[in-house]
């Protein structure tokens, strides 16, 4: 295999790596839709698998993020490596180097802040507050 083979493979990868990266943040968009859908739905349950359900949807959506957050460091790495042998490929890095934890809890799901690995669920002692204005 060529320098040239290696180059046009490591960007065919480096294109499909950007496709699924792309193709995830519509999947996290539509989980986020969906959650955001059901908990209008739900305001004011007071049935505690309610609230499961909206953590479960919350927890798939950070397992989701994560996963796409490792496609942007997969792709980096393969910049990085194609670079280090003499290729030249545009960058597709993570946009703040490092991912940062940033909490997506609210009052009516049973998240807490997003940090990769298993996540557990706290048991719903109190029910979602009601609105008011929701009729």
């Amino acid at each position: 295999m060529t320098l040239p083979d290696i180059a046009a493979a490591l960007r065919d990868l480096h294109v499909s790596i950007g496709q699924q990266q792309d193709l995830t943040k519509v999947v996290i968009q539509d989980a986020e839709n969906a959650r955001a859908e059901f908990r209008a739905l739900t305001t004011g349950a007071t049935n505690p698998l309610v609230n499961r359900a909206l953590g479960n949807y919350a927890q798939g959506i950070v397992k989701l993020r994560d996963g796409s957050w490792l496609l942007a460091e997969a792709g980096g790495i393969l910049t990085e490596y194609a670079q280090a042998i003499g290729i030249d490929m545009p960058p597709r890095q993570p946009t703040e180097g490092k991912r940062k934890a940033e909490p997506i809890h609210d009052k009516q799901s049973d998240i807490g802040p997003r940090w990769p690995g298993p996540h557990r669920l706290a048991p719903a002692d109190d029910p979602a507050p009601r609105d008011p204005a929701a009729g």
